[in-house]
C-alpha cells in the first residue's frame, strides 16, 4: 500500500510539473539508500578476490612453463622434419635427372654399337673364311629354364685342351 502511495506521489509530481521536469522534493527511499552501501561492499569484496586471484601459484606456473617448452620443442621438431623432407625431395630430383642422363647416354652408346656392327660382313667372314654353316634341326637343343635370369657357378670351368674349330682353321 505504501508503495502505491509513493507511485501516486511520484506520478502527481510528474503530472503537475511535466514528464521532463525534475523532482524538487526528492525523499530518498530507504532501500535505495542502502543499495550503494551494498554495492560498495560487494565491489570491495570482488576487488579483494581479484587481487588474490591475480597471482599464480608455483604449480600452475610450472605446468604452464612445461606446456610452453613442449610446444616449442614440437614446433622445432616439425620444422626440422619439414627441412629434411625438402632436402630429400631436392636429392630425389637430382638423382632422377642423373638417371635420365645415364639412360640417354646408354641409349646413344647402344645405337652406336648397333650401327657400327655390320652383320653382313660378320656373316661373310664366318661362312667364307671360317667355314661356318648353320646348324641342322637335329643339332639344336632348346632349353627352358624356370629359374631366374642368372646362373650360379659352383666351381671353375675347366679349360678345354682340345683345339677348337677356330684353332684348326687358323693353323
Amino acid at each position: 500500500m505504501e508503495e502505491r502511495k509513493r507511485r501516486n506521489y511520484n506520478h502527481n509530481i510528474y503530472s503537475i510539473e511535466g514528464n521532463a521536469a525534475r523532482k524538487l522534493q526528492v525523499v530518498p527511499d530507504y532501500q535505495e539508500a542502502q543499495r550503494p552501501v551494498r554495492r560498495q561492499e560487494t565491489r570491495r569484496k570482488s576487488r579483494k578476490r581479484q587481487e588474490l586471484n591475480t597471482g599464480m601459484d608455483i604449480v600452475s606456473m610450472l605446468i604452464l612453463t612445461f606446456a610452453i617448452v613442449v610446444t616449442v620443442y614440437i614446433c622445432l621438431e616439425y620444422l626440422s622434419v619439414q627441412s629434411n623432407i625438402s632436402q630429400m625431395n631436392k636429392d630425389i630430383v637430382k638423382l632422377e635427372s642423373n638417371l635420365i642422363k645415364i639412360k640417354n647416354e646408354n641409349a646413344s652408346a647402344l645405337s652406336e654399337i648397333e650401327t657400327s656392327l655390320d652383320l653382313n660382313y660378320i656373316y661373310e667372314v664366318a661362312t667364307e673364311e671360317l667355314g661356318m654353316v648353320y646348324p641342322r634341326d637335329n643339332q639344336v637343343i632348346a632349353y627352358e629354364s624356370n629359374l631366374s635370369d642368372y646362373v650360379r657357378q659352383h666351381g671353375e670351368i675347366p679349360e678345354v685342351e682340345k683345339p677348337t674349330l677356330i684353332d684348326k682353321i687358323l693353323n
